[in-house]
């Protein structure tokens, strides 16, 4: 079994600019909640974002917003290192 970011459950932007493109396309935002700053702070580790945004840097729209917890496990695995 392979891998991989299954690109079929994610939005991309008005041109073409995917959740998993390189840096220089997208520009990515996590929101952690306050706990989670803590054990990233003290520990150097956290659990899943409560949300990640996705805004194209061409167009500058958001072109996705995840809060499902399920989505947001599926992307932190499988996503572009």
């Amino acid at each position: 079994m392979e891998y991989v970011l299954d690109k079929s459950l994610f939005k991309q932007s008005s041109i073409g600019t995917h959740v998993d493109d390189d840096e220089s396309h997208v520009s990515i935002n996590y929101k952690y909640s306050p706990v989670a700053w803590f054990f990233v702070t003290w520990f150097g580790t956290t659990r899943l974002p409560y949300e990640i945004s996705f805004t194209c840097k061409q167009t500058g729209e958001v072109f996705e917003v995840l809060t499902d917890k399920k989505l947001i496990e599926h992307y932190m695995l499988y996503r572009r290192k």
